[in-house]
């Protein structure tokens, strides 16, 4: 048997919680995607062909699946295996690699990997908003690639000119999303010519705090601003911020504040206009 349940969707990503129990350990038949696709196993072991390659997947090994390539999978039968599908456009996987985005590839999965995956699917379950998790997938298909490859961001750390370009660079996407609080990852990674797994990992050292993080405190504080200048409407104010609804609004701003919009709009004693 198995199922899979569609859990988020975004810009150029789709997430996926699959669960098998096979009656036999016979390979299926093969599939073909047009994306790219992360597997990594929440639990289990299963042999995985991508085309001509043979993978053992299991918690401590990923996987990636090239688009156009044949996907085939054998279980062991009786057993409860579980994964998660990270499916990735062409499109985002250049964007993370610089390059034409590599075929089928064995990815090391260390705790902290492991620890994100959880958190992106947790985060998900929560109903985040896709920037969010687009900024999560990013990082994670960023990292298990990176440690494939043996190379880290963090080697060029010592070198003045590199940390102050970096420092240059963040700078520069402050101002862009002081500009534009909706801008995305993705387009602010454009308008700098970074990848977005660089300007991720640039902003977080730089800051202390994702870029999505970032960009809700600054809504947090033209909200405060809004409401101390007597804005009743919070739905209305929500949409201009770029949150995604009301509730967004006065979740983030409890987050935030540790009180409500409403709460807020007492203390500060703001009466409605």
């Amino acid at each position: 048997m198995r199922t899979v349940t569609h859990i988020a969707a975004g810009d150029g990503f789709s997430l996926e919680r699959v669960k098998i129990r096979a009656e036999s350990a016979a390979w299926s038949p093969p599939e073909v995607t047009a994306a790219y696709r992360v597997v990594l196993v929440r639990s289990g072991t299963f042999r995985a062909r991508v085309d001509d390659q043979l993978l053992l997947a299991d918690p401590a090994l990923a996987y990636l699946g090239g688009a156009g390539q044949e996907l085939s999978i054998a279980h062991r039968p009786g057993i409860d295996d579980s994964c998660t599908a990270v499916t990735c456009s062409p499109g985002l996987m250049r964007e993370l690699t610089g390059d034409e985005p590599p075929n089928t590839t064995a990815l090391p999965v260390n705790g902290r990997l492991a620890l994100a995956h959880r958190l992106l699917v947790s985060r998900a379950g929560q109903g985040a908003e896709s920037p969010e998790l687009a900024e999560l997938v990013i990082d994670l298909v960023g990292d298990l690639l990176t440690a494939q490859a043996g190379t880290h961001q963090t080697q060029a750390r010592g070198r003045a000119a590199t940390l102050a370009r970096r420092r240059a660079m963040v700078e520069s996407v402050r101002a862009l999303i002081a500009d534009d609080l909706t801008a995305s990852l993705r387009e602010l990674a454009q308008t700098v010519a970074w990848s977005p797994y660089r300007l991720s990992r640039a902003f977080h050292q730089e800051t202390g705090m994702t870029l999505t993080a970032y960009r809700n405190r600054l809504r947090t504080m033209r909200a405060l601003q809004a409401i101390e200048a007597g804005h009743d409407d919070l739905a209305a104010l929500a949409a201009d911020l770029g949150f995604a609804d009301h509730a967004h609004l006065t979740r983030t701003v409890r987050e935030e504040c540790g009180m409500p919009p409403v709460a807020v709009r007492r203390l500060l004693a703001v009466p409605p206009r």
